[in-house]
């Protein structure tokens, strides 16, 4: 029996070749867009658990309080490190990451390599992360200073294939042994580290630090350890060591000093969820987010679910022609229930072939796939052979979902009217229309959403930051450079250059933090800070809007300028001009304070992402003895752009002492910022009009069934003189209809989840109907489109062979 199911299904696809292979492509279609995108949740779902005894292991993050606002960190003062693990019961280890940044150079035998992944780790490092060493023992590999452990591509790269073990490499002047190679870390880790140098290379963890944030913290708890109760501990651990810290340094009580509302709180985040969970400032690397990994499910399921009423209505518009093959049977003595096998055995058929396709169209769009989403994902053709049970069941299961609804409702069919010619389909007609309008329904949601993830991107990158960031080229490493005031001298002399300014960062970099007093006492005034001198103003083009910015022309060197928002919460409605602000810096390992005095207010400009809101902001001068220098702003001529950088290259070729030239175009590094917005901007739009086109694949199939019901009207309407235009408009309306319910239905759905979506950002546009009214116009024309074929070619079909039946 089943052979002979078997048999007739084969029979009856391939005799409906178009509609077999209508239903192929979309099954197939949205097979394909399924598993890809389930490949790429797989990847965001799987970060860090590769490491052993992931869920025991988490990181140290603060939470820092402030007056006026709040900002959470990555990154804790590295003394708590070592109390932590002494005096919380079921810590059993505690260590610190160090993280250089980008731009270091390591040199091997007079030859320097740039490297962006260099960082500094404590003895205990492997007790923690228990990566692979391929050469060195872990217990001792970072005990020693000027040690270091390399990664192996870094090892390949540097020693082409040689052992790296005992080998010197150096970064500036200090050398470090090769103690430890290890293996590379995967790239689905929130950390990314090519050299990992010992930390006690660096006298200054010796020095007691409780206030100042310098460290990646990360504590490897007991297996029945709550990490709660480990966060319970930890504030009496501050009152114990940070409170004279902070009353040392800023010559107030630590009660007074929170009472004015600052407050630290520390807490755990688990190693497992940091990649998707945290966005905090000082990460690693960049981070993902777990709202894009729940719109991604939704979009495959979404789209699945289109392949699937698209088999429905497909097989639904077929129904007319399969009724007389089911009155046959029936009055040859088939029961109802041999017929839904036979329907529901086609289905499952159909479903098969086309995730056997999908699965080997998905072998060749991964790497398409890894271009768009900026992802290493591999297709593991080995590991999905072992999967054919479990894709076989889930085939068959979504077969019998799309099979469902069709073998029912045909095998339900009276025979004698099948025989008879009256077959009466009507009552499926609010279950079809509803399909449809859930299908377009979705692809309006998925249409606006990427129109508005595009209009926020466009809007970032266009409004005023506060600044000029156009044809500006960025010198990173420049404060290095022993003759860096020369060399900038010779760079400001290239023609097509306008102006250059030292600092300490730039936009989007990074900042420090810095606190200040009042002379006489008084509250904690806390802000964020950077250093730059005179030229960088006028560079970036940041006026004054009370007093003056640095001037070559006054002595600078304990002046300070002031953002609005650092007035307001300074000074309130006081002229801030001519104010004084007390605080004290290490420097040299000695605590020095120093009286600034405000000489200037600048307006909020975005120092940082606008997901965030524009902080106060004090900018000391690079003269100042807490100042200091790391790149060189250069602003140059329109178009002059390659002309330019020639000319720095080779003045740095002359001029430098020898290190790789390391620059960046100011408006490129700012769009790294939303990197993350534009590559899910990508993505959704691409699997939005996959959508649509499998939507589309429905509607045809659907408009053929309509058209066919209504071919006898048709006929009569001609013959009483209806022309071809009012027949397609007739054919049409009702479809038109239907997408405008599901704009209906589509557009507070969309608006609610973009709105959230939104929230993220602290600068984002108004949401509007225009784009909503876009996204509908767009779903509306592809729908006439694909519905006007099956309407106009119904509508010129000649009456008489539409009535001879009759």
């Amino acid at each position: 029996m089943f052979k002979n199911y078997i048999k007739i299904a084969l029979r009856n696809l391939f005799k409906n070749k178009v509609y077999s292979i209508i239903n192929v492509m979309g099954l197939t279609l949205g097979f394909l867009c399924c598993m890809l995108i389930m490949l790429h949740v797989k990847d965001e779902l799987s970060y860090d658990k590769f490491v052993p005894n992931y869920a025991q292991i988490h990181r140290v993050s603060l939470e820092r309080i402030y007056p006026d606002h709040v900002n959470f960190y990555s990154i804790i003062p590295h003394s708590f490190a070592e109390v932590i693990q002494e005096e919380v019961k079921g810590v059993s280890d505690a260590i610190r990451i160090f993280n250089f940044g980008a731009g270091n150079v390591i040199t091997y035998e007079d030859t320097p390599y740039e490297e962006d992944y260099v960082a500094a780790a404590d003895s205990n490092f492997f007790n923690v992360f228990d990566f692979v060493l391929l050469e060195g023992d872990k217990e001792t590999a970072l005990a020693e200073p000027n040690t270091v452990v390399i990664s192996n591509s870094a090892s390949m790269k540097i020693f082409k294939g040689e052992s790296a073990l005992g080998k010197t490499i150096k970064q500036g002047q200090t050398e470090y042994e090769i103690t430890g190679v290890m293996e590379d870390i995967p790239e689905n880790s929130h950390m990314k580290f090519d050299y990992l140098v010992s930390s006690t290379s660096f006298p200054f963890i010796d020095q007691d630090n409780y206030t100042s944030f310098s460290a990646h913290t990360y504590l490897k708890l007991d297996p029945n350890v709550s990490p709660k109760s480990v966060e319970e501990a930890i504030p009496g651990l501050v009152t114990k060591y940070a409170s004279g810290q902070i009353e040392r340094n800023l010559g107030v009580s630590y009660a007074d000093y929170t009472a004015a509302g600052n407050g630290y709180r520390y807490f755990l985040q688990p190693l497992k969820d940091i990649h998707l969970h945290s966005n905090l400032e000082g990460e690693i690397k960049a981070n993902g987010n777990y709202l894009y990994v729940y719109i991604f499910i939704s979009i495959a399921a979404f789209i699945l679910v289109l392949a699937c009423i698209n088999f429905i209505n497909l097989a639904t518009a077929r129904s007319a022609d399969r009724a007389k093959e089911v009155g046959v049977r029936k009055a040859m003595g088939s029961a109802r229930k041999q017929i839904i096998t036979q329907f529901l055995l086609e289905a499952v058929l159909l479903t098969i072939v086309s995730l056997m396709i999908g699965i080997v169209l998905v072998s060749f769009a991964v790497p398409f796939f890894n271009n768009l989403a900026q992802k290493s994902l591999v297709f593991d053709f080995a590991a999905m052979l072992s999967s054919i049970p479990l894709l076989l069941i889930f085939g068959v299961i979504v077969g019998l979902l799309a099979g469902y609804y069709p073998a029912f409702q045909i095998s339900k069919f009276n025979t004698i009217s099948i025989l008879k010619g009256k077959l009466q389909t009507g009552k499926g007609n609010w279950l079809r229309n509803g399909l449809v309008v859930f299908q377009f329904g979705i692809a309006i949601v998925l249409i606006s959403g990427t129109l508005i993830i595009n209009d926020q991107i466009q809007f970032i990158q266009s409004t005023s930051l506060g600044f000029n960031k156009e044809n500006v080229l960025v010198l990173q490493r420049f404060g290095n450079q022993d003759n860096h005031n020369a060399l900038k001298q010779e760079i400001e002399n290239l023609p097509g250059v306008i102006s250059a300014g030292k600092t300490s960062t730039m936009p989007g970099k990074g900042t420090f933090g810095v606190q200040f007093t009042k002379p006489g006492g008084g509250d904690v005034l806390t802000t964020k800070g950077f250093s730059a001198e005179a030229d960088f103003f006028s560079t970036l083009k940041i006026e004054a809007l009370e007093g003056r910015v640095f001037d070559e022309d006054f002595n600078d060197s304990l002046s300070l300028i002031l953002n609005k928002s650092a007035v307001k919460v300074f000074f309130g409605d006081e002229n801030p001009l001519g104010q004084h602000l007390m605080t004290t810096n290490n420097i040299n390992g000695e605590n020095i304070t120093s009286e600034l005095t405000v000489v200037g207010v600048v307006e909020d400009f975005n120092f940082e992402s606008l997901h965030t809101v524009v902080t106060p902001l004090a900018i000391f001068n690079t003269k100042n003895p807490a100042g200091f220098t790391n790149t060189l702003a250069i602003r140059f001529e329109n178009n002059r752009q390659n002309e330019v950088l020639g000319a720095v290259e080779e003045k740095w070729a002359s001029l430098s002492d020898g290190l790789p030239l390391s620059y960046y175009f100011l408006d490129n590094g700012l769009a790294e910022l939303y990197k993350n917005e534009q590559t899910s901007s990508k993505i959704l739009g691409v699997f939005s009009i996959l959508a649509i086109l499998i939507a589309c694949i429905g509607l045809f199939g659907l408009a053929a069934y309509t058209a066919f019901l209504r071919t006898k009207e048709i006929g009569v309407r001609k013959v009483l003189g209806a022309s071809v235009g009012s027949i397609v408009f007739l054919l049409s309306i009702n479809f038109a209809k239907l997408v405008g319910i599901a704009f209906l239905i589509a557009v507070p759905v969309a608006w609610f989840a973009m709105d959230g979506w939104l929230d993220s950002f602290a600068f984002k546009i108004d949401l509007g109907l225009t784009v909503f009214l876009v996204a509908g116009l767009l779903t509306l024309g592809v729908a006439l489109i694909t519905v006007s074929y099956q309407a106009i070619s119904a509508a010129i079909v000649n009456p008489v062979k539409s009535l001879k039946s009759e």
